[in-house]
């Protein structure tokens, strides 16, 4: 049975803040947090209490799973999991052991390991890359873009496009830490050469620090490689390695699918062309008179967006019959108001479920025609209702 206690994420007025309140959190943890962890000393600042800060909604958020339902997999396909006890442990299976792991204080132990009645070097590295674990929040990011999916508008080919380009980022920001990270993990008082010690302003400003790592990154990324940075010790060469590994996967798989995408993204458009394309190349085989050539290129010009439209009745073909109806009156409304007495149906309608189902079925009758200009056209017994002339 369906428990009052569980949260609907399609229905519910709070998750829709709340996906906006975790997204953004999971950006702050994207974007400052591997910066904090790779460049700054754990100490009582602005950007720690912030760092608490989203803590807590994390663990927050650990705590409502329990009550969010999950899409499952069913004989009809897909359905949200309403029995509160098969939501928790589905969720225990799962999601549980990472959010736990990601919303565990380390920021505060890195605080009391770095502070001087507790200050051991080895033990403030430890908990200074036990700290990178909070980087697993950002593996939520799958389930809240699932839960915002049915309220996005931007078509699939550009989130998708942009998702490439934010992972391809966030790629190059972590790599550019994890080679400022080097520093934290060869100290200065080892006696190791580093590869900052050919760089010396470097040493100035974190800033400068980040700007001079984000360079390094981004050739070794695209592979343009000019050599003038590189690994003075055998820390900076595993380094080095991994980073060459991740990056050359990345900037593969990423330049493969955003090729694919931009590709795809003018369907309509390509479609049209290639009529245009399979068009002349007709009326050039077939020896068309070019009057009549400029006559059929005007009417195919003319009525691009009219072809684009016809093709979305096998869209709404696919929908169930309740939701049909639901369309093509919203879509047709406007030219079923401009006949008097199916107007006059739809008025009446709103206080009669018969009058509006009679006009749901003449809604779904309707069908899109294109004429050529000066073309006679008429059958009787049909109604015809003028959208726009040539």
């Amino acid at each position: 049975s369906e428990s009052r206690w569980v949260i609907n994420p399609e229905q519910s007025k709070f998750m829709q803040h709340w996906n906006i309140i975790t997204m953004v959190a999971l950006a702050f943890v994207s974007v400052f947090t591997p910066i904090h962890i790779a460049m700054f000393k754990t100490e009582v600042d602005p950007l720690f209490l912030a760092s608490c800060a989203v803590d807590i909604i994390f663990l927050a958020d650990l705590v409502l799973q329990f009550f969010l339902m999950h899409p499952k997999r069913t004989d009809y396909g897909l359905a949200l999991e309403h029995r509160h006890k098969h939501i928790v442990q589905h969720y225990l299976r799962t999601w549980f052991f990472i959010d736990l792991v990601s919303v565990l204080p380390f920021d505060v132990l890195s605080l009391l390991s770095e502070s001087e009645d507790g200050k051991t070097l080895k033990a403030v590295k430890v908990i200074r890359l036990m700290r990178l674990l909070k980087l697993a929040r950002v593996l939520r990011a799958s389930r809240v873009i699932r839960r915002i999916e049915t309220r996005a508008s931007i078509s699939y080919g550009r989130l998708d496009l942009v998702k490439f380009f934010a992972i391809l980022c966030m790629i190059t920001h972590w790599l550019a830490n994890l080679w400022a990270l080097t520093l934290v993990l060869v100290d200065e008082s080892d006696g190791v050469p580093r590869w900052v010690d050919r760089v010396a302003y470097v040493k100035d400003s974190p800033w400068k620090l980040y700007l001079t790592c984000l360079y390094f990154t981004s050739y070794t990324i695209t592979s343009v490689g000019y050599g003038d940075i590189g690994p003075v010790n055998i820390v900076e060469t595993v380094v080095a390695t991994v980073m060459i590994i991740v990056s050359g996967i990345s900037w593969a798989v990423v330049l493969g699918q955003v090729c694919g995408i931009v590709a795809n993204l003018g369907s309509d458009e390509r479609e049209f062309r290639q009529t245009m394309d399979e068009l002349n190349f007709m009326m050039q085989d077939r020896v068309i008179p070019v009057d009549l050539q400029q006559r059929l290129r005007s009417f195919f010009l003319s009525n691009k967006t009219a072809f684009r439209r016809s093709r979305y009745q096998k869209v709404i073909a696919s929908m169930s019959p309740g939701l049909q109806g639901e369309v093509v009156m919203e879509v047709n409304r406007r030219w079923i108001s401009k006949v008097s007495f199916l107007n006059q149906l739809i008025l009446e309608g709103r206080s009669g479920a018969l009058l509006t189902a009679f006009a749901v079925e003449v809604s779904q009758r309707l069908s899109l025609v294109v004429h050529a200009q000066s073309e006679i056209f008429g059958k009787c017994h049909h109604l015809y209702i003028l959208i726009r002339g040539l």
